[in-house]
């Protein structure tokens, strides 16, 4: 299980703002972005057992789920390509970015609880 209060994949992106060359800088991005990555992996793994669950709903349930469902890939698409658009920008500026960042995990962890509302943690082995 994703732990749903992880605060982002890095305790101060400030670090990266301040880095004292553009290598240096380079290289903090791109370990911010291996944690953005190995969390959405994290989110993709629950998110698996997700969609299991909603194939496995009856119609009704699964028409409930339909938008829910479309959102969290919706979501994981685009943290998948701000991803790649990070290391190779490699802004300036980071606190936007982070910000970004954790309201797409923010609305992942939104839609995930509505899913499992109508799919139950019982109902696929969880």
């Amino acid at each position: 299980m994703v732990n749903m209060d992880y605060p982002g994949p890095c305790f101060s992106c400030s670090a990266i703002e301040n880095c004292a060359t553009e290598e240096a800088k380079k290289l903090a991005v791109k370990g911010y972005c291996k944690g953005v990555e190995r969390e959405l992996n994290a989110w993709k793994a629950t998110l698996y057992d997700v969609m299991v669950g909603f194939l496995d709903l009856g119609d009704k349930d699964r028409g409930a789920l339909v938008d829910t469902v479309a959102e969290i890939k919706a979501l994981v698409r685009e943290i998948e390509t701000k991803t790649a658009q990070l290391e190779a920008e490699c802004p300036l500026e980071m606190e936007p970015v982070e910000k970004d960042f954790g309201d797409k995990m923010g609305k992942l962890r939104v839609h995930y609880t509505k899913a499992m509302e109508v799919i139950g943690a019982g109902s696929f082995g969880g």
